[in-house]
């Protein structure tokens, strides 16, 4: 009995551990894959539209093995009706739409800075939540709410650097904006998502609905390519190189892709082995691993209202999720 114990704890470390990097590494990844002048020399929407195309491949393969042939996987998609695959179009644009600000946050903020301020999608989604479903939030839910509103304009005002000699953290004013829009949007995506697995999908397997979620999210940011870059879509009619869709990456991005493509298979991995609330703890350590590589790599000191920011924002998510946090403690005890 204690080898099995050893070694369950010992991939649910190794999925906490790599869940958090990969939260940290996609801020990190997208300011490595800038060019000298700090722009992008690639096409955003290419690096989610191919991660994208990863995932739904890999979802493809687990569905056939499931269903145990791949005409019988086809079968469980297709015959899905119409106002199925439109429903799950909603959630499939707002995720694209998410993953392409992640990239172009990067351009107006470091990527610690973005990472404390991204976690404001728990206020947003706890007000969304309230909104769609009705159900009252209380006191201390509210409360929480209010210390990460305060944790985020900390995180956004100007302070000087606590050690000498390193870049100052910066958020300019239209990467507030872009914050803004971020977590609202997450905060819909979430909220609608969640409500489609539980009902529209709910008979479905998770694969099939992934899939549709996947194939949706393809056609999106390809349609995006398309338009940030028409002359793309006539090189290839007229016989261009289909390489030229990778046009300015280099391994960095390559590493964005595969940082897009893992986050969807790793945190099915962490509901199997966890739960909701080391998922909040992952999100939540992804912060201090983004101020450590932010300082190590690129040279961005901490400041005391980023400091302030990270305490507030940590004590605001522990108080949200307080109830779950107990009850999830007391079951590990009686079991």
């Amino acid at each position: 009995m204690g080898q099995p114990l050893a070694g369950r704890r010992a991939i649910q470390a190794l999925l906490f551990a790599f869940g958090s990097l990969c939260y940290a590494l996609l801020g990190i990844l997208s300011q490595l894959s800038k060019s000298e002048d700090g722009t992008y020399a690639y096409s955003l929407p290419t690096v989610v539209l191919t991660a994208e195309v990863v995932k739904l491949v890999l979802s493809c393969a687990f569905l056939t093995a499931e269903q145990g042939s791949a005409s019988a996987a086809w079968r469980a998609v297709m015959h899905s009706p119409l106002s199925k695959w439109l429903a799950f179009a909603v959630p499939s644009a707002l995720y694209s739409l998410n993953n392409n600000l992640d990239m172009l946050n990067n351009q107006h903020m470091d990527p610690a800075t973005e990472q404390v301020l991204v976690q404001c999608k728990i206020l947003t989604t706890g007000i969304v939540w309230w909104l769609v479903f009705r159900e009252p939030l209380g006191v201390r839910k509210w409360g929480s709410l209010l210390l990460l509103f305060l944790g985020a304009i900390l995180a956004g005002r100007p302070s000087e650097a606590l050690l000498h000699g390193g870049k100052q953290m910066h958020i300019d004013r239209f990467g507030m904006v872009l914050v803004t829009v971020y977590v609202w949007v997450s905060a819909c995506a979430g909220v609608y998502n969640e409500w489609l697995y539980k009902f529209v999908g709910k008979a479905d397997s998770i694969h099939a609905c992934n899939i549709r979620l996947y194939t949706i999210g393809v056609l999106f940011n390809l349609g995006a390519h398309l338009l940030s870059d028409p002359g793309a879509g006539r090189s290839l009619l007229n016989g261009g190189s289909f390489f030229s869709f990778f046009d300015g990456y280099n391994r960095y991005v390559w590493g964005l892709v595969a940082t897009y493509a893992s986050m969807g298979l790793l945190l099915a991995q962490v509901m199997k082995w966890f739960d909701n609330i080391v998922k909040l703890f992952i999100s939540g350590a992804s912060m201090y691993v983004s101020a450590v590589f932010s300082w190590v790599i690129f040279g961005y000191a901490p400041t005391l209202n980023f400091i302030a920011a990270l305490g507030l924002v940590s004590v605001a998510m522990l108080l949200y999720n307080l109830e779950r946090i107990v009850k999830t403690t007391e079951e590990k005890k009686q079991s």
